[in-house]
């Protein structure tokens, strides 16, 4: 197939999941949260690869390098505008402290426990542990501090739960990816893209991480210059793709992080234009094709190079689950809160959204030794974040109810109510899911 017919396809079955609604039942959480989180599509985009009808093959893929770039930027940029000071006033300051406390927590174990597992088999002649090892559990561990909200408000639309701690999960959930988001980048600092040994001193990887700062924020202003004139709703449509365009393509050139450059952009905007309601909206109307498209592409990238890829997927759901689990508690006990949240407050932040395979897709792009079929089990890390971010979806949701059933915000009275209604769902938000509160209208 040629590459324009691959392109036309992928954009067809974008534009038509992103509408797409079907009608299940809504105290089925398992049915519910294949749709939801749009994982059909992660196996559609499976059935169209090289392992299925070839219609994503990998001829094509290598050609969709640019057009993944255009993705995560435009996801960059999304998740930057939900970094609005003056929403974030609005509750209080300790509930940011615990977002990115438990997130950085998160990371530092799944990197601790991931380093000793790998060292581990190493020792035991199951692999070679080298760079290309130890970068995949970084990048690993960055994906896996990222929790995703869409399942708590999946919850909390099914079952009417709006208590303290439903709310303070959500808020979590909204915000920590900010770590994960910093750790793949400060990874690409360390570990230069096209290579995976460590290059140069500290000193050099923060005038990297400051580089991509300064780039983020130069975008942003270049937008705010731009838009002064308030350009007509086409007009800002353009001016969005073309940052998006040219902030991915820049990053991507200079060995940068599209997802940090583009957020630290969004942020910009989001806390100086007069304009960021629009913006939101704009962005906002082409998430959930960005998303599809991502899903259908992360399924048709999805390989078994090796038969580690199963049990180390299933290690890294099992690493998440403990490394959330951990930094909930410590980080609920550290970070004073005027409620007290439960020790298993980490266990209701299991669940794992599309920015993670968003960050997975922009590691296989950044690090040619780590791409599949390498042979190496450093080359496995795409399909074992995509398949541990599937695992951590349908059993995060589980367990967040589970944690909100001990709390007493969701009895099983509720439940049983609502187990025989059936409402028509239309697809998850992503990544504008992971916001607090949408942003107001401008002012004039």
């Amino acid at each position: 197939m040629t590459p324009l017919v691959g392109i036309l396809v992928l954009l067809l079955l974008g534009l038509a999941g992103a509408r797409l609604s079907l009608f299940i039942w809504t105290g089925k959480l398992g049915p519910r949260l294949l749709i939801v989180t749009g994982m059909h599509m992660l196996l559609l985009g499976f059935l169209l690869g090289s392992h299925g009808l070839g219609v994503l093959g990998r001829d094509l893929l290598r050609q969709l390098d640019p057009f993944l770039a255009l993705g995560l930027g435009w996801i960059g940029l999304l998740f930057g505008l939900q970094v609005d000071r003056r929403h974030l006033r609005e509750f209080p300051g300790r509930f940011m402290a615990l977002a990115l406390a438990q997130g950085v927590v998160a990371f530092l174990l799944f990197l601790g426990l991931g380093l000793g597992v790998a060292a581990l088999l190493a020792n035991r002649g199951v692999l070679t542990y080298g760079p290309a090892v130890r970068t995949a559990i970084v990048a690993a561990a960055a994906t896996a501090c990222i929790s995703t909200p869409a399942a708590i408000a999946l919850l909390s639309d099914t079952f009417q739960v709006r208590g303290r701690l439903t709310q303070l999960l959500f808020f979590i959930a909204s915000l920590d990816a900010m770590v994960g988001i910093a750790a793949l980048q400060l990874n690409y600092a360390l570990h230069r893209p096209g290579q995976v040994a460590p290059t140069g001193t500290w000193l050099d990887a923060a005038l990297v991480l400051g580089s991509a700062t300064i780039l983020g924020v130069t975008l942003g202003v270049l937008f705010l210059l731009l838009s002064r004139p308030r350009p007509h709703r086409e007009e800002l449509f353009l001016f969005l793709l073309g940052l998006a365009v040219f902030g991915a393509g820049a990053a991507q050139y200079l060995g940068l992080s599209p997802l940090y450059v583009c957020g630290i952009a969004g942020t910009v905007i989001a806390n100086t234009s007069p304009l960021r309601s629009r913006v939101y909206r704009v962005l906002q109307e082409w998430e959930k094709t960005v998303y599809v498209i991502l899903l259908l592409l992360a399924g048709a990238l999805l390989e078994f190079p090796s038969w580690l890829v199963l049990p180390l997927a299933a290690g890294y759901v099992a690493l998440r689950i403990v490394a959330k689990g951990a930094a909930g508690w410590l980080s609920g006990a550290v970070v004073p809160l005027r409620i007290t949240p439960p020790r298993d407050l980490g266990l209701g932040l299991v669940p794992q959204g599309g920015i993670s395979l968003a960050m997975a897709i922009s590691i296989t792009l950044s690090y040619p030794a780590l791409r599949l079929g390498s042979g190496t089990v450093g080359g496995t890390v795409f399909s074992i974040v995509v398949l541990g971010v599937l695992g951590s979806e349908m059993l995060g949701a589980f367990m967040t109810r589970g944690v909100l059933r001990r709390a007493g915000e969701l009895s099983p009275h509720r439940e049983a109510a609502v187990v025989t209604r059936e409402e028509t769902v239309v697809l998850a938000d992503f990544p504008a899911s992971a916001r607090a509160r949408e942003p107001d209208k401008e002012e004039g």
